[in-house]
């Protein structure tokens, strides 16, 4: 069946390869939707939407558009971009998307993409994309090329050969792919993990999966609970298991490299009513770098244990988890569904528990008692269990508390 895939670029120095990539794209049967993303004139390749048009879609008239600050252009036909590539998609007539460039090529090309769903075909060719590519591709599944060579003057032998290479995988994914579906989200259970938390994450699963729910894990790294929340929007799951919302306290700490990337993290579940098993997974530390990347005040002051040589994990201070605890209070109390907030109270990570290099019982207890005087909502419980988070019997307990807010929450429906 033939699909059709846009290509984006900007056509006033990337025109011959959006060529090239447009007749690999027909040369499979497949028909290319040419998007030129440059706010300035280039070479006569004629696009299905031109500049003028992105410029238009984007409520802004292009002459007029080029006098502007540069920054201003380049949001300007980012959102222009985005809004033929969500019009196409909502017609049905767009299966996959390829987007190449320097700097200003991939941010445009990934600003308009991750306006599309999780699941639907994206492909992003930069010549950024060995460094710090997060701010591009945030919370999104956009897979990633380096170009390795640079992008100018035509293809060579090289950017022939990443091009069309990622051409083929954009047409693969649209040919063989398949998007998120979930016909059955009331079994579906979102859960969130960290490596410290994996042994309690894991032991959950098999028992709400022997039970017959789907469970769905997220690495608590900022992008990981950001989906799942994008997730959660789109009415994949039923549940939530919040073992680890370790991105609460990179929030706090705003030096971490976990920090949520959507805002409102710990909101969305509580807005749609879904009912939610909290716990205090990784709410002690934060994570960063290697040791010279953290602020040199952090370094000379701070708790510091080494993951390994390029992350380091870094204690948080007392008034920074007394902050998490009022945060999370925060986002918790508004919630429609119920919320069960477990606390293990010997330790929430294998770090954080006694003989661990972040065991601060001072520091948990200041914690559960700001949580406690924070949350006012008849649809919280907070329960303390004399366990350790990784401890087979807390486990259970998660597991079954959400089993039966989700049969309570099944019976309410009903």
């Amino acid at each position: 069946m033939k699909k059709k895939i846009a290509v984006v670029t900007t056509f006033d120095t990337k025109a011959l390869e959006a060529a090239l990539v447009a007749d690999c794209i027909r040369k499979r049967g497949h028909e290319a939707i040419l998007i030129d993303a440059g706010p300035l004139s280039g070479p006569e390749v004629k696009a299905d939407y031109n500049n003028k048009d992105v410029a238009a879609a984007a409520n802004a008239d292009l002459p007029q558009l080029i006098k502007a600050k540069r920054e201003e252009i380049m949001a300007a036909m980012a959102k222009g971009v985005g809004k033929i590539l969500l019009d196409l998609y909502a017609g049905g007539k767009l299966d996959g998307v390829i987007g190449f460039g320097g700097n200003q090529g991939s941010s445009i090309s990934a600003t308009a993409m991750r306006l599309l769903p999780i699941g639907f075909p994206k492909a992003l060719v930069s010549t950024v994309a060995s460094g710090n590519i997060r701010p591009y591709i945030a919370y999104k599944d956009i897979s990633v090329t380096f170009s390795v060579a640079d992008l100018v003057g035509g293809p060579n032998p090289v950017s022939r050969s990443v091009l069309t290479n990622a051409a083929a995988a954009v047409m693969g994914m649209a040919e063989m792919g398949e998007g998120v579906k979930n016909s059955l989200p009331e079994k579906t259970v979102a859960m969130t993990a960290l490596g410290n938390t994996e042994a309690s994450a894991n032991r959950i699963s098999n028992i709400l999966r022997s039970d017959g729910c789907e469970v769905i894990t997220f690495h608590a790294s900022g992008a990981g609970g950001s989906a799942m929340e994008d997730l959660m929007e789109q009415g994949i799951f039923g549940a939530l298991v919040d073992l680890t919302p370790h991105e609460i306290a990179e929030e706090i700490a705003d030096v971490g490299s976990y920090k949520p990337i959507r805002p409102g993290r710990m909101s969305i579940a509580g807005k749609m009513g879904i009912p939610q098993v909290i716990s205090m997974g990784g709410l002690e530390y934060y994570c960063a770098g290697t040791r010279e990347s953290l602020p040199l005040a952090h370094q000379k002051e701070r708790n510091i244990y080494m993951h390994n040589p390029l992350n380091a994990n870094v204690k948080l201070t007392h008034e920074e988890m007394a902050a998490t605890a009022a945060l999370m209070a925060e986002r918790l109390n508004p919630a429609k569904g119920p919320v069960r907030i477990l606390i293990p109270t010997k330790g929430w990570s294998v770090y954080g528990t006694e003989g661990g290099p972040f065991y601060d019982p001072e520091g948990n207890k200041l914690f559960i008692k700001t949580l406690k005087d924070k949350i006012n909502s008849p649809n919280i419980q907070i329960h303390e269990v004399d366990a350790l988070i990784n401890d087979e019997a807390f486990a259970d307990l998660c597991a079954s508390t959400i089993m039966e807010c989700m049969q309570k929450a099944k019976g309410a429906k009903s």
